[in-house]
């Protein structure tokens, strides 16, 4: 099989548009790469693939290396996975991969790629971008909650429900209003967590959607994550945000979990306040985020 050859000749290749035909090969890759990184869950990779969400490195109807993408969202995405068969220099290949792609969104319209990985592929991955123009942009800062108490429980005049289907177009809304293009949130994730979610909850306020949380469960319930928690900028300062983290506190406790986390960026300060208030405390954890300008 071509992921055992050794020393492939990088000259042979050229790169091309992915499809949903490479859906096969490509999860073989990221399986059996010599190098790879990957932030996909669920139908991630045949989302992208079928929208032609990335680039691949291919020479003689083989498939070498692959670079994906998110849904652009306001000029701007993030690099989501990018892999190199065995026999394949990463640094060589990207040389090839990562302009291609840079091409092909300038061609489409973006202005800027935003990567943030986990720690292995920091030590690999990072030098490689910043030789193609990723420059430091913040960091995402790991908070955590282990003694589950409340120290208040917010606004009284608000209401928490479970989100609906037909509370995504305000969500969607709500969520470019309150965050930068980058980290806004997009309908391919935000129905999925409303459907399938463990916990998804939206605030209402004299029956407008003022805000919302949610929070994924991992470990059999001993672990909760607050995945975002969000509250409408003209409804700021009333106490909703609290209404929120007070009650995926309680859905934490009725889990049984031992601990809730969260991340928030460095910059952040505010949002920081909050939950340093609130009995979350920085673990130490780090995630730089570079970005590349087209």
């Amino acid at each position: 099989m071509w992921l055992f050859r050794k020393s492939l000749d990088i000259s042979r290749a050229s790169p091309r548009r992915v499809t949903a035909n490479d859906l096969g090969v490509i999860s073989r890759l990221f399986r059996d790469g010599g190098r790879r990184f990957a932030a996909l869950s669920g139908n991630d990779l045949p989302a992208l693939l079928a929208a032609g969400q990335g680039v691949a490195m291919v020479a003689g109807g083989e498939l070498w290396a692959v670079a994906l993408v998110s849904q652009p969202c306001a000029e701007r995405c993030w690099l989501r996975a990018i892999a190199f068969a065995e026999g394949v220099d990463a640094r060589a290949g990207s040389n090839m991969l990562l302009p291609a792609l840079h091409r092909s969104l300038a061609a489409l319209g973006v202005r800027g790629v935003y990567f943030g990985g986990d720690e292995s592929a920091e030590h690999w991955l990072l030098p490689i971008l910043s030789a193609h123009g990723y420059q430091y942009d913040t960091e995402v800062l790991v908070y955590e909650k282990r003694q589950l108490d409340v120290p208040a429980t917010g606004n009284p005049l608000v209401q928490l429900r479970p989100a609906g289907d037909a509370d995504l177009a305000s969500l969607l809304q709500l969520d470019q209003a309150c965050f930068e293009p980058q980290w806004t949130k997009d309908d391919t994730i935000l129905q999925p967590a409303i459907r399938q979610g463990p916990y998804f909850v939206v605030a209402e306020l004299a029956g407008a959607l003022v805000g919302y949380a949610y929070a994924t469960t991992h470990f059999g319930g001993q672990l909760v994550h607050l995945v975002r928690i969000a509250v409408a900028p003209e409804h700021q300062h009333q106490q909703i945000g609290v209404s929120l983290l007070a009650d995926v506190i309680a859905f934490a406790r009725e889990q049984g979990a031992v601990a809730v986390t969260l991340n928030t960026q460095a910059y952040n300060v505010s949002a920081q306040r909050l939950y340093r208030w609130f009995g979350f405390s920085p673990t130490g954890e780090r995630q730089a985020i570079v970005r590349c300008d087209l």
